[in-house]
């Protein structure tokens, strides 16, 4: 999935995003999405507790606030507190940045015994928005929701966008638009490809659940290399204790990121550095995203 340079480069040209669709008492969606990553919640706090959290006061760590999001160890990314959902930052090159709620949470339990909040954060930079979704954990030691490290699902104008982010299922169900790359903001625009697919946690991991396993960040617009491996395994995280998401028998294709994004450093894409790497595979009808251990 080889992400713009604007991303890396300061979120320089990020676009609008419609966001529709409700959660499980006909509310609109949340913002805020989440990758794999283990939850800090209590078995002993409320199972519904995190539904009176107030998003709307937040302090929210988004995409454009920070050139590239840390690993889950490191600490330093920037935040942005909401006051009756709104709220104002700056890029990381000093620029102004006006934010708002997507709209109501949608709230379930999607594998890990107590509800969730899937909340999203709407930024803009002068003419670019762009919008991310994060999983919300309730953390009963701390009396307070957390956020997770990495988005559930993102949306740019010049790229793909969020449809609808609902629960169903015991899953939070999600449609995006899948961008064309390498085209024009106008084609892009028109030319959206939707795809829906589900995200579950499972061994205190997220990770997509239908129509295939996968980890939740997207690849369906990589084109890095392309490799040709055998002894492949995927999975959902950087974590070898992360579910298997893909372990083919005999020879595997894989295509690479192809360029820096915000997920990781430039170090980070050759695996030198955490060891791990994101790819993509593709299969007989659709394709797996997921993460290989490369040492």
């Amino acid at each position: 999935m080889r992400r713009r340079t604007c991303i890396a480069a300061g979120i320089l040209a990020l676009g609008a995003l419609a966001v529709t669709g409700c959660g499980p008492d006909g509310a609109p969606p949340a913002t805020h999405g989440a990758s794999a990553s283990p939850h800090p919640g209590s078995p002993s706090a409320a199972p519904d507790a995190i539904r009176g959290f107030e998003f709307g006061s937040a302090a929210w760590h988004h995409p454009m606030l920070n050139a590239m999001l840390r690993a889950r160890t490191q600490r330093g990314d920037r935040t942005l507190t909401l006051h009756d959902g709104r709220g104002k930052g700056s890029t990381p090159d000093g620029g102004p940045v006006s934010c708002r709620g997507a709209g109501a949470p949608v709230y379930g339990d999607i594998g890990g015994g107590s509800q969730v909040a899937a909340a999203g954060l709407v930024c803009a930079a002068g003419v670019n928005e762009y919008t991310a979704y994060y999983v919300w954990r309730w953390d009963a030691a701390r009396r307070t929701a957390v956020q997770d490290d990495q988005p559930l699902v993102v949306g740019e104008h010049c790229g793909s966008d969020v449809r609808t982010v609902a629960y169903r299922d015991h899953a939070f169900a999600i449609t995006v638009g899948l961008g064309i790359p390498d085209s024009s903001c106008a084609d892009s625009d028109r030319g959206r490809t939707p795809y829906s697919y589900t995200v579950v946690e499972r061994d205190g991991f997220l990770m997509r659940s239908t129509p295939e396993k996968g980890a939740v960040r997207e690849c369906a617009l990589n084109d890095g290399d392309m490799r040709q491996l055998e002894g492949v395994t995927l999975y959902a995280d950087r974590d070898a204790s992360s579910p298997v998401v893909y372990r083919p028998k005999g020879l595997a294709t894989l295509w690479t990121v192809g360029e820096h994004d915000y997920y990781e450093s430039t170090d980070d894409l050759t695996g030198k550095k955490t060891r791990w790497q994101f790819v993509r595979a593709n299969l007989p009808h659709g394709y797996v995203c997921g993460y290989r251990r490369v040492g």
